[in-house]
């Protein structure tokens, strides 16, 4: 890695009350200190001091009034010198001061460099680091709180207790292969068998669980589905709180998915409208029901929208198929109207599928509120297996690793079990081990590595 002096903004581009950039390496103090201007200088400042005075371009020139972080290394985040410029926001500042800094002598660093830094410095572990990157991109509270746990050591204690674990066993292991009489007979087959379960259940049932809490970290899919006409658009429009989609009389106005987010309890809904079910009309039509039907199949819940004042129990049910068997609300839209038209028995939802049914007006102050108050109650239901100390992962890498140290386990079980050569059995606990140690960073590839932190927004 290179040992030169890194700069990026570390804040997003855009109007804003000020912008931060960042600068590291062992040159960041002087670079810092001949763009700067205050009663004291970043090299003379002590660790942890904020220094308040003006930034210069590169004919000494001022820029803009700032304020300096000084962090001197190990106590930093890169565990180098650090140094922090806040500045006023907006576009042409910060990129000031970005190019001053590059004048003096910084490099433009590359995406997830300070935190790939952190991490070859034993700031953090590669767990702890992908957390960093979770969390950034975080779309929910849970989302959140997981992501601050691995980073706070949580996964890594973990996945190190249970790999502290695994160690005496494949010790026992391989004494049976070099000192077969010598080994403990109390230790047979069939107890170094047990043990392999023992340590590869609670893997198995974190992996068990990572799709439901994926859902809730990564926001529920919510399709509204039902036939043409009956205010889909308008409940999402509802919901959201603006015209989102086109709401029209004439059937089949919407053709492409309509997608908006909301926010209840915390998490994410993503509410997804699409084309009415019916017979298409045109090739256009179709595009839009076959989307349609994608959406649907992808939702983690579906909202059955149906016209209380003109049920068409055949139409509604040919909607009701393209659910499946996802859990499912039940909206009884343009209930004001109902006394033109019959009520409705239903469209012959399983009992089971069917999560609530409410009656909403669309197109009425707070005629959604009903659906939205079905929406936040079953979000407990969707997640109710999902325990609130759950371990969190943050990457589909950590999920494969997990994944492979308990096939791995299952394989040494199965071998114990059947009297299989010690020596296969080795292999196979070690691969279980290494799988585990690659979480936190351990024997993992130098390309790996670096495909993981090209994966960081620049300035993290």
């Amino acid at each position: 890695m290179e040992n030169d002096t890194i700069v990026a903004p570390a804040t997003a581009p855009g109007e804003s009350a000020i912008a931060v950039v960042r600068l590291s390496g062992p040159e960041a103090l002087p670079i810092a200190s001949k763009r700067f201007r205050g009663r004291r200088s970043p090299e003379r400042s002590e660790s942890h001091r904020i220094l308040f005075g003006s930034f210069l371009d590169p004919n000494d020139r001022p820029l803009d009034q700032v304020l300096v972080s000084v962090f001197r290394a190990p106590r930093s985040y890169t565990g180098e010198d650090l140094v922090e410029i806040s500045s006023h926001g907006g576009s042409v500042v910060p990129r000031a001061i970005l190019d001053s800094l590059i004048a003096a002598g910084a490099r433009p660093a590359r995406p997830g460099e300070f935190t790939e830094r952190a991490y070859r410095n034993g700031k953090l572990d590669l767990a702890q680091a992908e957390a960093v990157a979770a969390l950034v991109r975080a779309r929910s509270e849970r989302a959140s709180r997981a992501a601050e746990s691995a980073l706070g050591g949580a996964l890594s204690r973990r996945v190190l207790e249970l790999d502290r674990v695994l160690v005496p066993l494949l010790a026992e292991v391989e004494a049976r292969i070099d000192f077969p009489a010598d080994v403990d007979e109390a230790w047979d087959g069939l107890a170094l068998a047990a043990r392999c379960a023992e340590i590869a259940a609670p893997l198995r049932e974190w992996l068990a669980r990572l799709p439901e809490s994926r859902r809730r970290e990564e926001g529920l899919r919510v399709a509204l589905v039902g036939r043409p006409n009956v205010g889909k658009s308008s409940l999402l429009n509802a919901l959201v709180g603006f015209e989102r989609a086109i709401v029209s009389e004439l059937p089949g106005t919407t053709r492409d998915t309509v997608e908006e987010s909301i926010w209840l309890e915390g998490v994410e809904l993503r509410l997804c409208d699409a084309a009415g079910v019916r017979e298409p009309v045109d090739r256009l039509e179709r595009l839009g029901l076959e989307r349609a039907t994608d959406a649907a199949r992808r939702a983690d819940l579906a909202v059955l929208v149906l016209d209380r004042s003109d049920p068409r129990e055949e139409e509604d049910r040919a909607a009701l198929a393209l659910v499946g068997d996802r859990p499912l609300l039940v909206a009884w839209n343009k209930s004001d109207l109902a006394e033109r038209g019959s009520a409705g028995a239903g469209v012959g939802a399983p009992r089971g599928q069917v999560l609530a049914e409410v009656s909403t007006v669309a197109v009425r102050p707070g005629g959604a509120e009903p659906l939205r108050d079905a929406l936040r109650a079953s979000l407990s239901r969707l997640s109710s297996g999902i325990p609130g100390d759950e371990l969190p992962t943050t990457s589909a890498r950590q999920e494969a690793l997990l994944r492979g140290a308990v096939e791995a386990l299952d394989r040494a079980e199965a071998g114990l079990r059947a009297d299989a050569s010690y020596d296969l059995i080795a292999v196979d606990l070690t691969d279980a081990r290494r799988a585990l140690g690659e979480i936190v960073g351990r024997g993992v590839d130098q390309d790996v590595i670096a495909s993981i932190f090209s994966q960081f927004c620049i300035g993290k």
